[in-house]
């Protein structure tokens, strides 16, 4: 299962870099409030804005390849930024479907 955390702002970048890793079916959550290392956001005047979550269960070698195009849309994104820490995470767990 592979869990992608990013700025809302990201996510049409997102969604092409999954099209692109031939991912077609996932879960998104559109609206997501928490605190990390890119900040917080929580939706108030004090914390504006909000992250977006995606989840996607995939075989290892399709997970490999969305991990690897999302590092390197990360990087990419990175040197645009001149350097600017991108707010996107990546996380993979174990997954077995039982259902």
């Amino acid at each position: 299962m592979v869990l992608i955390v990013f700025r809302s702002s990201l996510e049409t970048d997102v969604l092409k870099v999954l099209s692109a890793a031939g991912v077609h079916t996932y879960t998104g959550f559109p609206h997501v409030l928490g605190a990390g290392e890119a900040g917080t956001r929580l939706d108030t005047f004090e914390r504006p804005g909000f992250n977006s979550m995606i989840v996607a269960a995939l075989s290892h070698a399709e997970a490999t390849q969305l991990v690897e195009k999302l590092r390197h849309f990360r990087d990419e994104s990175t040197s645009e930024r001149h350097g600017a820490r991108v707010p996107l995470r990546v996380f993979v767990l174990p997954c077995s479907q039982a259902v």
